[in-house]
């Protein structure tokens, strides 16, 4: 449960402390005094929206901490051990705000992004505003109530899973499906673009070895004088070869009588250039003898050359990539002929999920049934209590003929009628303003206490409520207090009167300052307060009285 807040430089609070008990806490104070200032604090501190105007005028930042016991929040014990945040029983949730516009969150000093904190403070704590009176209007936020009071949560995960791989196969489906009403004429194009390819018998870096010897050919008579040249000087030449040479000057050393070390290696060394030399000169000769150079071959090659390169215009690459749309379109010919397997095993896949999608929306459907007759029952029971006798809450489950839907098999709208012998009538279109905001709290309450809310504050939803009626939602909102730590904002004492902690805030203006203080009230303060609210500035000896009875 909610244990204490902290807020500094936020608007127009210049620093406040709250500790915060377990039962009923009411707020009460003037009419723009700041007290919905602390219900916006705290949900900042959970992950809400930052805005750099919350931060006080004259100051560079706020902050707002909140300590909450987590000794018996299962899910937000588990939720912090898979972050692996350290904790005994207490959690301190931390935001701060610079004027420059950046937002840092906090779990026990470990820093962490908005939507993890988010995620923390759903386990933790549910906001109640006035603002969601108009809320239960729509249907939408009808079929979430019930299917969070029905526990069906997992449940709707699930069909919304089970809801997009419809779509994705579908979408799968219609593809092959459209391939397969012109496969004949695209196998037809693709068998065709393919023969011309083999045809063309296209090798791996033949396109680079032709042009190098296209542009070899191109040089021909330069080609052959330099091997001409090369060879003579290497081995031809019988008076100026480097092999004549060499073996003139290997001749003049045999002579000398005895060779010493170093010399015997120089022979060495001119025994191996001779061996090279007549091997270089060898393969001169091969090369040259071997070579094609006649206007054939370049014809040949030219017209190669011209067959590659048209080909690779025509479908709009590059030479070098032939060979790779060659393998492309073999593998769109194998599966085009695997088409019809592809089609029936997507098929079988759909069948399968709309399975398990009627499946577990059955299950949920007889959950929101299950779910509507308990909640049908205790709201038109509240309705008689909160002044509405006579008066009757229906949750109608009308079947959709849309298959699959992520809303399940059906969708929600609530019912009411108001009045003895009015008709049943959608919500949206019978209920008075007055009656939507006690319907809405009825609601918010039961459904509150189903889903096991830790702590829950209301936001001014007694709006429109009095007399007899202010009395049973101030009873209303006790007996939760009674099972949920609550937290309420309030304009009327006979809701203030049920709490179990009172805290008053207070507007104060100094030195062309304003800020808001807040305080916790003593039994006589309470009194004081409750006749206030009751008969305004001038507080009378008889609404001082009447308080004093109110006074739980």
């Amino acid at each position: 449960m909610l244990r204490e807040i902290h807020i500094t430089n936020y608007t127009i609070v210049d620093e406040l402390a709250l500790e915060i008990k377990a039962g009923l806490t009411v707020l009460t104070g003037e009419t723009g005094a700041g007290k919905s200032i602390i219900i916006d604090a705290v949900d900042l501190a959970l992950g809400a929206r930052a805005d750099t105007n919350a931060i006080r005028h004259g100051e560079e930042q706020c902050s707002i901490s909140a300590c909450f016991d987590v000794t018996h929040i299962l899910p937000a014990q588990h939720w912090l051990q898979e972050q692996h945040i350290e904790f005994d029983n207490e959690i301190i949730i931390r935001r701060v705000i610079s004027r420059d516009g950046r937002s840092r969150s906090t779990i026990n000093n470990q820093p962490f992004p908005q939507n993890s904190v988010r995620e923390l403070g759903e386990l933790l704590l549910h906001i109640h505003s006035q603002h969601q009176h108009q809320a239960l209007l729509k249907s939408q936020h009808q079929q979430q109530l019930l299917d969070n009071y029905a526990g069906n949560e997992k449940r709707l995960k699930l069909i919304d899973a089970l809801c997009e791989n419809h779509q994705k196969i579908s979408e799968q489906l219609a593809e092959l499906i459209s391939q397969q009403s012109i496969r004949e004429e695209q196998l037809e194009l693709f068998n065709f673009q393919l023969k011309e390819l083999q045809e063309l018998n296209l090798q791996a870096d033949e396109w680079r070895n032709l042009h190098a010897e296209h542009q070899k050919l191109h040089q021909a008579n330069d080609l052959i004088l330099n091997l001409n040249n090369a060879i003579d000087l290497t081995v031809e030449n019988d008076a100026h070869s480097a092999r004549y040479l060499v073996a003139q000057a290997l001749q003049q050393l045999r002579h000398v009588r005895h060779p010493d070390k170093e010399l015997s290696a120089s022979l060495e060394l001119l025994n191996t250039a001779a061996i090279y030399l007549q091997e270089a000169g060898d393969d001169l000769v091969n090369y040259r003898d071997n070579l094609d150079l006649s206007p054939e071959r370049l014809q040949f090659i030219e017209r190669r050359l011209t067959q590659i390169h048209d080909l690779a215009r025509k479908h709009h690459v590059s030479p070098e990539e032939l060979m790779d749309l060659q393998t492309n379109l073999m593998q769109r010919i194998a599966r085009l002929g695997d088409l019809e397997a592809s089609i029936k095993m997507l098929e079988m896949q759909q069948c399968e999920n709309l399975a398990n999608y009627q499946k577990i929306a059955e299950q949920t459907s007889q959950q929101r049934q299950t779910a509507a007759k308990k909640l049908n029952k205790i709201i038109t029971q509240k309705m008689q209590e909160l002044g509405m006798q006579g008066g009757e809450f229906k949750i109608k489950l009308n079947v959709q003929e849309k298959q699959p839907s992520s809303s399940g098999l059906e969708k929600i709208e609530f019912f009411v009628r108001t009045n003895p012998g009015q008709a049943l009538g959608a919500m949206n279109k019978v209920v008075s303003g007055g009656e939507l905001s006690r319907l809405s709290l009825a609601l918010q309450v039961e459904c509150s206490q189903q889903e096991n809310i830790p702590s829950i504050i209301f936001d001014e939803v007694d709006v429109g409520v009095g007399g007899q009626t202010a009395e049973m939602v101030g009873a209303l909102l006790r007996a939760l207090g009674e099972k949920t730590q609550t937290f309420c904002i309030t304009h009327l004492p006979q809701v203030a009167c049920q709490g179990h902690q009172h805290f008053k805030v207070e507007k104060h203006s100094v030195e062309n300052t304003t800020k808001t203080t807040i305080r916790e009230l003593t039994k006589n303060e309470r009194v004081q307060e409750l006749a206030r609210m009751l008969s305004g500035s001038k507080v009378s000896k008889e609404s001082l009285q009447h308080a004093e009875k109110m006074l739980i």
